[in-house]
C-alpha cells in the first residue's frame, strides 16, 4: 500500500433540523477535498450518527490520538489496519500466554485509534484509523494510506470536536459533563504523559525517571512537541527488556551538545529538496534522491567513493564505537536541544565483522551502517531526532526504507554500479557477474549484498533483469 501525501482533513458535521435530534448530525470525511469516508469517492455519502458519541470519543482518547506513535506489540506493522493480523500471526508462534497478554493490548489500540470504533451501535463501518506519526498523521481507510501534517490533522480534529460542543451545549445541561471533559481533554499527571509518549508501561516510565535517563514532559503541550532526544529514543527502543532499554538512553545520554553548522545546512538543503520534488514519492525514492543530493552537495562525483566516516566527523558529528549488548543493536544517532550530534556504532552487532572500534572504518557493514544514522541527522531532524537501530525497533516502517535506500545510493549510486557494468562488456553469466560484485565491494567499500542490490537496480534503468543471477550471489541482498 502507498501511502500518499495530503494537505488537508476535513470532518464534516452536517446537523439535523430539529430540536428533538440536536445531537444526529450527518458525519463524513474529506481528504484534500475528496470523501474517503464512509464511502470513497461518494460525495454524497454520509453516515447519520449521535454527535455525543463522537465527541465522547475523541475526548476519551485524546491522549493516545495526540501523543501515541508506536504500535502495542514487539514489532511494527506498516500500517495500522495490519496490527491484528501480525500479532495473530506471531500468536500462533507462541505460548497462549503471549495471545492473553498481548491481545488486551491490541483491543485497546483498536479502540482508540480507529475512529469508526466511536459508533458502537452501528456495523460493517469501515475503519478509520489515525496514528501519529512524528510531525505527521498516518491515515488509513479501505485500503489507502494519507500522511498529513500532523497541525493540519489536529485543527480538524479540535474543530469537530469544538463544533460537536456547541452544538450539545443548547441542549440544557444534558451534556454538562461531556462539555467539561472536552474542555480538559489535556490534563494529566506527567508520569501518565510520559508513557503514553514513549509507549511504555508506566512501572518502565517510572524507573527511568528514577534512575535519571528521562525526564517527564511538564505540560500536555510539551509532550505533544516531542521534541526531546531522549524520550524518542526511549520509544524507538521501548520494546527491548528495561535493563537493555537503560544501556542504549544510557549512551545516548553520553553525546554532549555541539554545535555542527555543516550538518545542520546539509539537513536543510535535503529537507528542503525532498519537500519541493519528492514529497509523494515512496520512501525509498526519497532515500535515494536525498543521498544524490547529499553527494552534490559535498561535491562528491558519481564514481567517488566516499570515506564516511571522515565525512561525518567533518560534518561536527561525534563518532563512538564499542561492543555493546544486544547484538542486534547496530547503531544511534541523536541530535537535539540537551545532546549530539552523535552517532554510536556497536562492535558487537551481528552485522559487523570487525572486532574492534579501530577496524571499523574498513568495514564494509559498518560503512552501512553510519551512512544509514547520516540519513537519519539529515531527514528526520525538522526537530529532536534520536534514531536507534535495534532488533524490534519501533522506527516506522518509511522511515527505515528511507535511511536503508539512503545508505546504499549514498555509498554507490545505482548508475554507478551500471556503469561498471558496460564498462566489462555487460556480462550476464553468473562469473561475470562475480567479478563486477568483487569490484565494486572493493572500491567502494560496500557488502556483497549492498553491491548487488545496487547493479540490479542499475540496471533496471537499462531494461535489464538480472536479478535471479544476482540472487544466487548474494545470499542476503
Amino acid at each position: 500500500m502507498n501511502r500518499q501525501e495530503a494537505a488537508s482533513i476535513e470532518f464534516r458535521i452536517d446537523p439535523s433540523e430539529g430540536p428533538d435530534r440536536l445531537a444526529t448530525c450527518a458525519f463524513s470525511i474529506l481528504i484534500d477535498g475528496e470523501p474517503v469516508w464512509p464511502v470513497l469517492s461518494d460525495a454524497a455519502a454520509s453516515l447519520e450518527i449521535q454527535g455525543d458519541d463522537l465527541l465522547s470519543h475523541l475526548t476519551e482518547f485524546w491522549k493516545p490520538l495526540m501523543l501515541r506513535q508506536v504500535y502495542p506489540a514487539p514489532f511494527n506493522p506498516g500500517r495500522p489496519s495490519q496490527l491484528r493480523a501480525d500479532a495473530a500471526q506471531r500468536w500462533a508462534e507462541n505460548p497462549p500466554e503471549t495471545a492473553d497478554r498481548e491481545d488486551e493490548a491490541v483491543t485497546a489500540f483498536e479502540e482508540a485509534q480507529d475512529l469508526s470504533r466511536a459508533f458502537g451501535g452501528l456495523f460493517d463501518l469501515p475503519a478509520f484509523w489515525l496514528l501519529r506519526s512524528g510531525d505527521g498523521f498516518l491515515c488509513e481507510t479501505q485500503d489507502k494510506m494519507w500522511q498529513l501534517p500532523f497541525d493540519t490533522a489536529v485543527s480538524a480534529l479540535v474543530n469537530a470536536g469544538d463544533a460537536l460542543a456547541d452544538r450539545l451545549s443548547a441542549g440544557g445541561n444534558q451534556w454538562d459533563g461531556l462539555l467539561a471533559a472536552w474542555k480538559a481533554r489535556g490534563e494529566a499527571d506527567v508520569m501518565s504523559l510520559l508513557a503514553w509518549s514513549v509507549g511504555l508501561d508506566a512501572a518502565t516510565s517510572q524507573a527511568l525517571v528514577e534512575g535519571g535517563l528521562l525526564e517527564p514532559p511538564a505540560t500536555f503541550a510539551e509532550a505533544v512537541n516531542d521534541n526531546d532526544e531522549l524520550r524518542i529514543a526511549a520509544r524507538l527502543a521501548g520494546a527491548l527488556p528495561e535493563d537493555l532499554l537503560m544501556e542504549i538512553l544510557t549512551l545516548a545520554r553520553s553525546f554532549e551538545w555541539r554545535a555542527a553548522d555543516a550538518l545542520g545546512d546539509l539537513a536543510q538543503d535535503c529537507q528542503a529538496h525532498i519537500a519541493e520534488r519528492f514529497s509523494a514519492h515512496p520512501p525509498y525514492v526519497q532515500g535515494e534522491a536525498a543521498a544524490r543530493r547529499a553527494r552534490d552537495w559535498l561535491g562528491a562525483g558519481m564514481h567517488e567513493p566516499i570515506d564516511v566516516f571522515a565525512l561525518v566527523r567533518k560534518l561536527g558529528v561525534e563518532i563512538r564505537s564499542e561492543a555493546v549488548e544486544p547484538e542486534g543493536f547496530d547503531g544511534l544517532a541523536i541530535w537535539g536541544d540537551r545532546f549530539g550530534p552523535g552517532m554510536f556504532l556497536n562492535v558487537a552487532s551481528e552485522r559487523v565483522s570487525a572486532d574492534s572500534a579501530e577496524a571499523l572504518d574498513g568495514d564494509p557493514a559498518a560503512r552501512v551502517t553510519a551512512a544509514h544514522e547520516l540519513c537519519h541527522l539529515l531527514l528526520d531532524g525538522s526537530h529532536a531526532v534520536s534514531a536507534v537501530d535495534v532488533l524490534m525497533s519501533r522506527m516506522p516502517v518509511s522511515i527505515e526504507q528511507r535511511a536503508k535506500s539512503f545508505a546504499g545510493e549514498f555509498l554507490l549510486p545505482s548508475r554507478t554500479a551500471a556503469q561498471y557494468w558496460e564498462d566489462a562488456s555487460s556480462p550476464r553469466d553468473r562469473n561475470g557477474l562475480r567479478a563486477i560484485l568483487v569490484r565494486l565491494e572493493n572500491e567502494f567499500g560496500v557488502p556483497r549484498a549492498v553491491a548487488s542490490w545496487k547493479l540490479d537496480h542499475g540496471l533496471q534503468f537499462h531494461g535489464v533483469d538480472l536479478s535471479l543471477q544476482l540472487d544466487t550471489l548474494s545470499r542476503w541482498r
